[in-house]
């Protein structure tokens, strides 16, 4: 087996141990069928994730990414935006930003 190849697990392991470090909630795991759609979507904060397998396209007003699986991808607050799974679907993890109270 080649080293250089990180698997799956443990980049989901990873992703998910830094997330409180990097100010993030605990994350969630989604999966999407092929083209599922998420609907268009706005969220009032910060959203990281990293999918696990198959490709995810994230589109917004002005722009697309296609999401490979291994890639980690940000989602700006208060944006619309709408994500759909490829032909293979997708298994991403998902993590809201924690919110900042000053005191």
């Amino acid at each position: 087996m080649d080293r250089s190849v990180i698997s799956i697990e443990s980049m989901a392991i990873s992703f998910s141990q830094s997330l409180a470090t990097r100010g993030y909630y605990k994350g969630s795991l989604k999966h999407f069928h092929p083209y599922q759609s998420s609907g268009v979507l706005q969220i009032n904060r910060e959203v990281i994730g990293l999918v696990l397998s198959g490709e995810l396209l994230v589109e917004f007003s002005d722009t697309q990414w296609m999401i490979d699986t291994g890639t980690e991808f940000f989602l700006p607050a208060n944006v619309y935006f709408q994500a759909t799974a490829g032909e293979r679907g997708s298994h991403f993890l998902f993590a809201r930003k924690r919110i900042q109270l000053d005191f």
